[in-house]
């Protein structure tokens, strides 16, 4: 398993390597036809949610802890995210040189370096614009749906992650095998 890991893709966070959560999730349905996962909010107040993932393999079982602020963007769905990562990680998936993914790293340097809040207040940067246009033209999406005048880091980098997912679900689609069944229509051809 542990060179198949090193061959997904990785993204570059202050010079080490760590790979996203959607890789990690892609390579355990890739190598297992069978398990179980599960997300439990273990506690939740004003100011933080804690998540706890719990994956089943067979006989063996791997939990993954994260927590997130409520005053960031997104907390229930980042939480969760970096839960659903960290265990993966400890299944096996994804180390390379953590347990931490790309999206527990890239938030950490965010709060480390200014805040969440500063990051939120940003303008969005030229190169999350052009990667937004880019994902656009791929999608086949309007631009001007996506792209605002006044959005933020955060607003981006949330778009950026919604392209991800339509062009995974278009992916996934293309790759769809024909429905099957019965059909006793004839076709005009």
């Amino acid at each position: 398993m542990a060179n198949e890991t090193n061959k997904l893709p990785t993204i570059d966070i202050q010079g080490k390597k760590y790979v996203q959560v959607k890789d990690r999730i892609l390579e355990l349905h890739r190598q297992n036809d069978s398990f179980s996962m599960t997300t439990e909010i273990l506690s939740d107040d004003d100011k933080k949610v804690v998540m706890q993932t719990r994956l089943k393999i067979d006989n063996r079982m791997f939990t993954g802890i994260a927590s997130e602020n409520k005053d960031q963007a997104s907390p229930y769905e980042n939480c969760e995210t970096s839960s659903v990562g960290r265990c993966i990680g400890f299944y096996g998936i994804g180390i390379i040189e953590s347990i931490e993914s790309s999206d527990g790293m890239t938030k950490y340097h965010n709060n480390k370096e200014g805040g969440q809040k500063e990051y939120q207040s940003k303008p969005a940067t030229e190169k999350q614009i052009y990667k937004i246009g880019k994902m656009c033209d791929e999608v086949g999406a309007n631009h001007d749906e996506y792209i605002t005048d006044d959005m933020t880091m955060t607003d981006a980098s949330d778009t950026i992650e919604k392209l991800q997912n339509i062009a995974q679900d278009l992916e996934s689609e293309s790759q769809a095998p024909p429905p099957s069944g019965n059909n006793d229509e004839k076709l005009p051809f």
